[in-house]
């Protein structure tokens, strides 16, 4: 299993061709070599909101 934690932000990224919308997670560059492997692979995103971002 691999895991790799970093902070971000979900972007709306408008909506797909049938209308739903569309979301996206901006990785940071200091990660980026951490999650090569993962491109397009499916993945688990667990969301955790900060205490003081509420």
């Amino acid at each position: 299993m691999v895991q790799v934690t970093f902070h971000s932000k979900i972007f709306s990224m408008g909506h797909d061709k049938y209308g739903d919308p569309k979301y996206a997670i901006y990785v940071p560059k200091s990660t980026h070599e951490k999650i090569k492997g993962l491109l397009e692979k499916e993945v688990v995103v667990i969301v955790i909101l900060p205490d003081d971002e509420e």
